[in-house]
Parts: C-alpha cells; structure tokens; sequence
C-alpha cells in the first residue's frame, strides 16, 4: 500500500466513534448518503452536501411530527388547566413556608396532571431525540468521506495522486515537506505510516489555503479538477460545511449567528402560544428563552458548519410547524369554548 513512514498515529485523526456515537453516525451515514446520491446525481454538484443536510432535517424532522403533535397537544391541555391551578396555588399561598404544605400542593398539582393526562416533561422529549442526531451528524461532518460514497471517492483518488507524486519526488521535495508539516499542524509526530486512509483523514482537516498548496505544488489538471469538486460539494453558499464554524469575522459567523435567532423564535412562539399564568414559571420561560439561543449559538462555534446548518433548518421546520399544529388547537380551543357555550345557554 502507498505510504510513508513519518508520521505518528494520535487520537486526533485517527480516531473512530465510540460504542454510542458509531452506531449512531453509521445509521445516519447510510441516510446522509443516499439523499446525497440523489442531490448530486440528480439535482446539482454544487451545494450538494448542504442540501443533503437540508433533506436528512426535513426527513427527522417528519418522523418526529407525532411527537410534536403530542407536545403541542400536552401544552393544550396545560392552557385548560391554568384555571384550576390557580385554585390550588390560591388555596395553599398564605402556607408555602410549611414544607408539608409545599408537598400537598404538589401531590393535589400532581393528581390534578395525572387526572388529564399531562406530562410536564413531554416538552424535553424531541430535544432528547435530537441530541442523538446532533452528535451523530457531528463525527458524520467531521469525516464525511467515510460515510458518502462520492465524496469518499473524491478524497481517495486525491490522496492517492498526491502520495504518489510525494513518493515520485522524494523525502526532500517540497510536496513532503507540507505534508510533514500539515501532519504536525494536525497533532501528528514521526512514526505512522500514511497511506490512502490516513491522508484522507488529513486532507479532511485541511483548509481550503492549504489543500490548494498542496494542488498547486502537484500541478496536474486531475488534481486541480478533483479540488474544484471537492471545494463546490462541501461548501454550501459559500461557507465550509465540514471546517469548524469558529470565531473568526468571517462569513462562517453567520451559523451561530443563525442558529441563535432560530432557536429565540422558535422559543418566543413557543411560550406566546402556550402562555402561563404561574409567575414561577413565567420567569423560567423568559431565562430560558435568553440562555438557549446564546447557549446554540456558543456550541455551533465550536462544530462544523454542517451541524450548524441542521440545526437552523430544524428550528425552522419546528417554527412552521408549531405555527400549522398550534392554529390546529386554536381552532379546537375556540370550538369547544362555544360548544360549552351553547351548552350553558
């Protein structure tokens, strides 16, 4: 096999997922690719991973549509129940300081959910669901070529062409001497063989600067055209998918930046059309409408750009639907207020 003997193995690159994440980004990897299959093939080379992350999203987000009904649904019942809550929270007020009537408050609370079937919990449960997607398509994003067939083609026949020219010109060419030098920038250290595989897993944490001097020191039209490929593939409106968003002023800010507004909209349209009368309440709505968007927006700085962007499409997917699924309970709210109106009349 093609390789050199300079470089060390480190955690670094060389790693494979965990015994959780694996499986999950093996799962996500066979989705990912074949809706990339069908982008690239069928609608466009250019900004066909972005728009692959975009299908993967509206494809979880689908599934997840039951669940979303039923969180909406629980948040129905809760705006049903605001009345009878409040006749609790009254009867116990002036005796809060007593923790026995602190516990009798919350059993007659509790009794009173279980009786309607709510869960104050139901809310967390599509996040929970997602977070497996969020790591899954993290370690996807950071090595794509192990995952789409295409792009893993793309990396296989660059690398080969750069190793074999390396192995052409020899130890002292300028062409080793960057990939010995890309190698310590990556966290490498003399000693590992670097073949196909592991070159890949370079040229993977390569930015775009670097990769093209290495294109520029082989020269050759095949390399220059597999660049061109790899570059319109992985960049989706101009930002890098695969790089890590990152703090510089660039126009990579725009994820986090992105994920923040979505995520507070999202929240916002949550709370305005499930409001709460509980000021306890109330006042955890509005921290958490604060914290999480920061909270999104720190976290996305600190992934590739492909998370980022699953992310903002799953907030918008979720604003529509919350919209569709929430003026579907206005509708059954106002129904019922006048059935119990002709009822009383």
């Amino acid at each position: 096999m093609l390789g050199f003997d300079f470089l060390a193995s480190t955690p670094q690159i060389l790693k494979d997922p965990g015994v959780i994440t694996g499986p999950i980004a093996w799962v996500l990897g066979k989705i990912v690719n074949f809706f990339f299959y069908f982008v690239y093939n069928d609608i466009t080379v250019v900004n066909s991973l972005g728009l692959s992350i975009i299908f993967l999203t509206i494809f979880a987000r689908c599934l997840m549509i039951p669940i979303a009904y039923k969180q909406q649904k629980s948040m129905f019942v809760m705006q049903k129940l605001q009345p009878e809550l409040k006749k609790i929270q009254a009867k116990y007020k002036d005796r809060l300081s007593d923790p026995e009537v602190q516990k009798k408050m919350n059993l007659e609370t509790q009794r009173l959910y279980t009786k309607h079937n709510y869960s104050p919990l139901s809310g967390c449960l599509p996040l929970l669901i997602q977070m497996p997607i969020f790591f899954g398509l993290y370690y996807i994003m950071q090595h794509p070529f192990q995952y789409i067939n295409i792009i893993n083609d793309i990396y296989t026949q660059f690398s080969t062409q750069v190793l074999e020219f390396a192995s052409a010109a020899g130890a002292d060419s300028t062409i080793m001497s960057l990939i010995t030098s890309f190698g310590i920038d990556a966290g490498l250290e003399a000693g590992t063989n670097v073949n196909v595989d592991v070159f890949s897993r370079l040229l993977n944490v390569l930015d775009p600067a670097q990769v093209k001097q290495l294109v520029d020191e082989v020269n050759s039209a095949d390399l220059n055209a597999l660049f061109a490929e790899k570059e319109a593939i992985e960049t989706f409106l101009g930002i890098s998918l695969t790089e890590t968003v990152g703090f510089s002023l660039n126009r990579k800010l725009i994820i986090p930046i992105l994920s923040a507004v979505t995520t507070w909209l999202s929240s916002w349209m949550m709370t305005r059309k499930n409001p709460t009368t509980d000021p306890q309440m109330k006042s955890q709505q509005r921290i958490m409408n604060i914290v999480m968007p920061l909270m999104m927006a720190w976290i996305t700085t600190g992934l590739p750009g492909g998370v980022g962007l699953y992310w903002i499409v799953s907030n918008i997917f979720q604003i529509c639907q919350q919209a569709i699924i929430g003026e579907h309970f206005k509708r059954k709210r106002e129904r019922e207020e006048n059935e119990n109106g002709g009822d009383k009349k």
